[in-house]
């Protein structure tokens, strides 16, 4: 009986200091850095997938309610240069009647910097153009789109074609 009584007592040392050890580990884990570091980037790759796609999509038939959608998912300098599109310029966009949608096909953070609210990614886009009567043509792009926190979450900051054969 000794003997079943200190095996008993083995196993139930055994056991609290496995749940010690977990649930140490589990506290350490909740508050490691790289954890709040893996979210942000998450955070980031999924919205400028998001507003890459929006802001390479335009209905002709549409032009100032596509302006107003970039305008939504823009800031800094690509934000204004985006307001600053003309009534000329909007007006040669509707007599195109074309309508562009974009599609992100990959994308990856290159660069991250939480402190300061930065983000650069790598982003390859499909974009659908159709005019009026004529079939789909389908041209893939590469980007390298800068995000930027401000108040309302992350946003585009800058949105910069990476011509083919660059490295």
């Amino acid at each position: 009986m000794a003997r079943e009584v200190k095996v008993m007592l083995g196993v139930v040392v055994a056991a609290l200091v496995f749940a010690g050890w977990g649930g140490w580990t589990w506290l350490q884990a909740g508050n490691d850095d790289s954890i709040a570091y893996a979210n942000t980037r998450d955070e980031v790759l999924s919205v400028a997938r998001t507003q890459v796609a929006t802001l390479t999509t335009l209905d002709a038939h549409d032009v100032d309610g596509g302006i107003d959608k970039w305008l939504a998912v823009s800031t800094g300098g690509l934000r204004d240069e985006l307001a600053a599109t003309d009534a000329k310029t909007r007006k040669a966009l509707t007599g195109q009647g074309t309508v562009a949608t974009g599609r992100v096909l990959d994308a990856a953070v290159s660069e991250l910097d939480a402190r300061t609210g930065t983000a650069k990614l790598l982003v390859s886009v499909e974009i659908s153009t159709v005019k009026d009567g004529s079939p789909p043509v389908a041209k893939r792009n590469r980007f390298v789109a800068g995000m930027s926190r401000v108040d309302g979450g992350w946003k585009l900051s800058a949105l910069d074609q990476v011509p083919l054969g660059a490295q």
